[in-house]
């Protein structure tokens, strides 16, 4: 159904003479809504203009509904009921306690899942219900309730908050160190690679600072997207990589990887919570946004 919203009259004028109406009394209907009882008695007069008829009948101390009025008020009650509730709506959360959450799949499997457990014995009646995937899903017709992107932060329509910054560093297996090692050995190390421009931005540093050739490298793994994969192979022992440090921090701390030559580069993309702006007013998006927070304090 199509409504003309310019044969409408001024939302406000329609509000004054709700209040007026209810309260037979432009007096009190001004107290109420705390402004002058003459900015009451304009928007009247406004409306009566808009469509033509007159709405009430001026006592000294008291209004009256005329007719005409009398026949407007259950539909401008009903309307201003229903703006009430299809407000409430959006911030109602039918199912509060399960959350909804789709994470870039390298956070999940590497960072965010095997935390999960600390969060639900936190909150043991809230369920986590999680959606790894590396693309950008559409809130709409879904019940999703937070998104978690590697990004720039910019999201149109959503509401987008900082979460956590990275960098790239430069790692191997401990079992591929060699003694006095330098930048030029790594010629003769297999290089596991993911494609991409932040990535890209890392290494460019790296080979500008060491005065290295791209392609004097033996690049024996590539992959599109896919950060999982690569640092699976890192650990693996297959290789040398450039790779986030979040992802892999307590690796290093672990010494089940090396961090090379003290290399690292900030990267151009963060982590971002986003969602629309009414989902973190719902209880379970607090909790967890607040959980988030302080677990990646012992990110050092």
């Amino acid at each position: 159904m199509n409504i003309t919203l310019k044969k409408l009259p001024p939302l406000n004028s329609l509000r004054y003479f709700l209040v007026a109406a209810q309260t037979l009394s432009f007096k009190k209907a001004a107290e109420q809504l705390f402004v002058t009882q003459a900015a009451i008695s304009q928007h009247i007069k406004t409306l009566e203009t808009h469509i033509g008829v007159q709405l009430f009948t001026r006592g000294t101390r008291q209004v009256f509904l005329t007719e005409d009025g009398k026949r407007l008020i259950p539909y401008v009650q009903a309307g201003f009921e229903n703006f009430i509730k299809g407000v409430a709506l959006l911030s109602e959360d039918t199912n509060p306690d399960v959350l909804n959450v789709t994470v870039v799949e390298s956070l999940s499997f590497r960072w965010l899942v095997p935390r999960l457990q600390f969060f639900q014995k936190q909150y043991p009646k809230i369920r986590v219900r999680l959606e790894p995937s590396n693309k950008v899903r559409d809130f709409a017709g879904t019940d999703i309730d937070l998104a978690i992107r590697f990004g720039k932060g910019h999201y149109p329509g959503l509401e987008s908050r900082l979460f956590l910054k990275d960098k790239y560093v430069l790692v191997c297996h401990p079992s591929l160190i060699q003694s006095s090692m330098t930048p030029q050995d790594l010629y003769k190390l297999p290089l596991l690679e993911e494609n991409g421009p932040v990535t890209g931005d890392a290494w460019g540093k790296f080979l500008a600072i060491h005065k290295l050739e791209d392609l004097k490298f033996n690049k024996t793994l590539e992959v599109d997207d896919s950060t999982v994969t690569i640092v699976d192979a890192v650990l693996a022992g297959q290789g040398f990589a450039m790779l986030r440090y979040n992802l892999i921090y307590q690796q290093i701390q672990r010494r089940q990887l090396v961090s090379l030559f003290d290399f690292s580069h900030p990267s151009a993309y963060s982590y971002y919570l986003i969602a629309p702006s009414h989902h973190f007013n719902k209880p379970k998006v607090q909790l967890f946004e607040k959980w988030l927070i302080e677990a990646i304090a012992d990110i050092h």
